[in-house]
């Protein structure tokens, strides 16, 4: 257990300071060992029973527009206009939202039942939770490239775990037993977030790339394929050639010869 535990650590680095982070702080933070903001040193997967007593949270796809109705949990304020109510801990969020993503996980330590209470801090406003074990796997999209979230049961949290919006920030109470809690917390368009690069575009970037690679060396390699400074400068040669080859004799400009008219003399 204590060697299991030692290897979930080593593959989490906490963010002391994060360029692109819009996951703050997390402060007022009880019955936890820690409570961090952490970068996962991908790849890495999501462990089913962390059990090292831990909150901890990372930021994944920020600033993304989002291509169809996103379902989730719990909102923040079910009367936004770009919520829509199906009925009680079930909402969408429409297409077209901008939203960004963050991932939060608390598990006991082995042989404890502890509730962990603490602040979360984002740098902008929290629309929503997702919660549902279904609902998680179907936003996966939005999760941090190189992260395996594991396909497990029971995934999300306890159903009287309490979260408490607060503008930017949100209270949370939550306990933890076998499996530990997981959420996705769902927030506005990050002042200090990324904005997602289509997946085709590397793709498309290295390929156009890798097209005027080879033409360049086909340039060099091809007898045939000659450049248009390289077709000027063997004309001119040609020319100059041709011109020194000429005979100078018949080239040679002759005098012009005048004419000169007969003078009448008087009787």
């Amino acid at each position: 257990m204590i060697l299991k535990t030692y290897a979930a650590a080593a593959a989490l680095t906490i963010a002391a300071t994060q360029a692109h982070a819009t996951l703050v702080e997390i402060t007022d933070c009880t019955n936890a060992v820690a409570c961090d903001i952490v970068v996962p040193v991908t790849p890495y997967t999501v462990s089913q029973n962390p059990d090292d007593g831990k909150l901890i949270a990372w930021n994944e796809v920020q600033n993304y527009t989002l291509l169809q109705d996103l379902a989730v949990d719990r909102v923040a304020d079910e009367s936004a206009p770009f919520i829509t109510k199906i009925s009680n801990n079930n909402f969408l969020i429409k297409a077209g939202t901008i939203v960004s993503s963050h991932y939060v996980q608390w598990d006991n330590l082995p042989g404890t039942n502890n509730n962990v209470q603490a602040t979360i801090t984002l740098d902008s406003p929290i629309f929503a939770f997702i919660t549902a074990d279904q609902k998680m796997f179907n936003s996966d999209f939005l999760g941090l490239a190189g992260v395996d979230y594991n396909d497990f049961g029971l995934r999300g949290l306890e159903a009287g775990d309490d979260t408490v919006f607060d503008g930017n920030s949100v209270n949370i109470d939550w306990s933890a037993t076998s499996p530990g809690d997981w959420t996705r917390l769902i927030t506005a368009y990050s002042p200090g977030g990324q904005v997602p690069v289509p997946a085709a575009l590397p793709l498309l970037l290295g390929g156009m790339g890798v097209l005027g690679f080879a033409a360049r060396r086909r340039r060099k390699t091809d007898p045939h394929e000659k450049s248009i400074k390289d077709a000027h400068a063997e004309r001119a040669a040609a020319k100059k050639q041709r011109e020194q080859e000429k005979p100078q004799g018949l080239w040679r400009k002759q005098p012009r010869l005048r004419q000169l008219r007969p003078t009448r003399r008087r009787p």
